[in-house]
């Protein structure tokens, strides 16, 4: 998917069984066969879900309004991560809220009580309150920062909030070795050769496509996901294709790639 944006998606039923009626999904990608999904939820005020699991494991973003989810009121940047089989706490919202539901591996089915998981890896962080820190990523130009989510060390699968400065320039071409996931929360970027993301914009992003340059006229902030070490590759060019990025990565021993596209 590139590029969706989500204030212009029709709002739908949540593609997933045993949540209480009442919540309107805008899907910005779904897994025909696994039903994995990344989706904007809006919950109307007075909405209540009981305890529950997933078969999957998840990430929760809230974007606006109130959510409460056990005994704790949240607000905008709360964030969450539940293994598959993890509790889920009761959620309720008095004026409502939005949310942004990231799944993997199966639907969000909620299944009846207490999962077999318990709280167990579950990850919770009030993201206003973290400190930013200098992207370790190398590649881009100084002017981009990061909150770290979460990360799993031996993959190197991160979850991040990452915000540039206003007129923040990245003119390279690049390429990943692995899924981009990308939600713009606020502010704008432009893809050299895909568009113009502003707030509500979505990408997921095959490995090895050629894209860029990038340019941000009020700075941005999103949530990025990837599944493994996130390396800026350069291509040969910019009509390098995911096959030619291939062989070159495979010729240069799955190090990084540094061909002269700019």
């Amino acid at each position: 998917m590139e590029l969706v944006h989500a204030p212009e998606l029709p709002e739908r039923e949540l593609p997933a069984s045993g949540w209480p009626a009442g919540v309107a999904a805008r899907v910005l990608s779904l897994d025909d066969e696994t039903g994995a999904l990344t989706a904007v939820l809006r919950l109307p005020a007075g909405y209540r879900r009981h305890e529950g699991h997933y078969p999957a494991e998840s990430e929760l973003l809230v974007l606006g309004g109130t959510l409460r989810i056990g005994d704790e009121l949240r607000a905008f940047g709360h964030y969450e991560y539940a293994p598959a089989g993890a509790t889920q706490p009761a959620w309720s919202t008095e004026s409502g809220a939005e949310l942004l539901l990231l799944v993997r591996g199966g639907r969000p089915d909620l299944l009846p009580g207490a999962g077999p998981g318990g709280a167990d890896g579950r990850i919770e962080h009030d993201t206003e309150l973290m400190e930013w820190a200098i992207s370790p990523i190398e590649g881009p130009p100084e002017g981009m920062v990061l909150k770290i989510l979460r990360h799993v060390e031996v993959t190197g699968e991160l979850t991040a909030l990452c915000a540039s400065v206003p007129l923040y320039d990245y003119p390279m071409l690049e390429f990943h070795d692995c899924i981009e996931e990308i939600y713009l929360l606020d502010g704008d970027i432009r893809l050299g050769n895909s568009g113009l993301m502003t707030a509500g914009s979505y990408l997921w992003r095959p490995p090895f496509v050629t894209h860029g340059p990038f340019f941000s006229r009020s700075g941005a902030l999103m949530l990025v996901w990837v599944p493994s070490t996130l390396v800026n590759h350069v291509p040969a060019s910019a009509a390098s294709t995911p096959e030619e990025n291939v062989a070159a990565f495979v010729a240069a021993g799955g190090q990084r790639v540094l061909g002269p596209a700019g």
